[in-house]
């Protein structure tokens, strides 16, 4: 649905297509140089499949596989595939920023559970070190991956951002730095931005910009997974936004979807799957079954304040609190001792 309102400026939306986008329609594009049709998808999606493809096959992350399925056909909509064919080599590494590394990590974020980001962050790397080898861009791609596997484990939206964010920090470590704003800071601008917005289609969203530089586009996409209660919701409001609105969209809209699946409308699902002949369900379901594996034989590291590393575990029980406030008064009872005996 993105490709309707791509290179859009919000108020051109509504003068072509007669109204706010509210669902598909034939995409008017008369600055692309490719033709797209009904509920086509956009190059967010066949790189995302490619992706998934690789990890399905070989049950892991591997940049080379991934690198040489880039190099068998052309995607379609994708700006970097003349010049990643030009390089021809399966260890190249580029340098692009756009939001080509968040739009295609999705798969990343399924097959690994939130609890070893570490190992999430040198998947995000491996995934996209062959395109977006740039601070920003890994940034970008491990906050959305991190996202998308909270999303799943059913974390609140205030977990899911921490994680996001945390992950963040550590994708900025990894490859050549190029100056672009800190994600983390990008977003926690955005979310004060959205205090008392009015929500629905056309928000007033004036700073945010959805972009198509990597911190950009998920930062925005992040912005709206927190303002938004659906995944139908963020779409449209993506949608509604233009800019690079097919990777917000998939950004944002992946996300909530796998926090409330019930919230990506069936009728769209059905549509997507028409225009274009592919089955989802099955990449899905074997992306779980893989994900299911390395939870299964999980290293757990020792954390430096193990009740803390709690968070997120156990939800509604309020184990959290109750172990707060039983090492408070632990302390307290020990400093009552100390006193008593001095």
């Amino acid at each position: 649905m993105g490709k309707m309102t791509e290179g859009y400026w919000p108020y051109e939306i509504p003068a072509a297509y007669g109204g706010p986008v509210t669902g598909f329609r034939e995409p008017i594009q008369p600055r692309s140089r490719h033709k797209w049709g009904y509920a086509e998808v956009t190059d967010d999606t066949r790189f995302t499949l490619l992706v998934a493809a690789s990890i399905i096959e070989k049950g892991r992350v591997d940049r080379r596989d991934i690198a040489r399925r880039i190099l068998e056909r052309p995607i379609k909509g994708w700006p970097g595939w003349e010049e990643f064919k030009a390089a021809n080599n399966l260890d190249h590494i580029g340098y692009r920023t756009g939001n080509g590394a968040p739009m295609r990590i999705a798969p990343v974020g399924i097959l690994n559970p939130p609890y070893d980001l570490r190992r999430l962050v040198d998947d995000v790397e491996a995934a996209c070190i062959m395109t977006h080898y740039v601070s920003s861009a890994i940034s970008a791609a491990c906050a959305i991956a991190a996202a998308v596997s909270a999303a799943i484990e059913g974390w609140s939206k205030k977990e899911l951002l921490e994680l996001a964010m945390e992950a963040a920090r550590e994708g900025r470590k990894r490859g050549r730095p190029d100056g672009a704003p800190p994600i983390e800071e990008v977003v926690r601008v955005g979310l004060h931005k959205l205090e008392g917005a009015e929500t629905g289609i056309g928000w007033d969203l004036r700073g945010l910009n959805p972009g198509f530089e990597a911190w950009e586009g998920a930062s925005f996409a992040l912005c709206l997974v927190w303002g938004c209660d659906g995944a139908e919701e963020a779409i449209l409001e993506a949608v509604n936004q233009g800019g690079d609105a097919d990777s917000i969209a998939s950004m944002a809209g992946g996300i909530l979807a796998a926090l409330n699946p019930g919230s990506l409308p069936a009728k769209w699902i059905a549509e997507v799957k028409r225009a274009n002949g592919f089955d989802l369900a099955p990449v899905a379901k074997a992306l779980a079954g893989l994900r299911s594996k390395r939870a299964m034989h999980r290293v757990v590291p020792i954390p430096a304040d193990p009740i803390r590393a709690l968070r997120g575990c156990a939800r509604g029980e309020k184990l959290l609190e109750r172990l707060l406030k039983a090492r408070q008064e632990d302390r307290k009872h020990e400093q009552d001792e100390k006193e008593h005996l001095g």
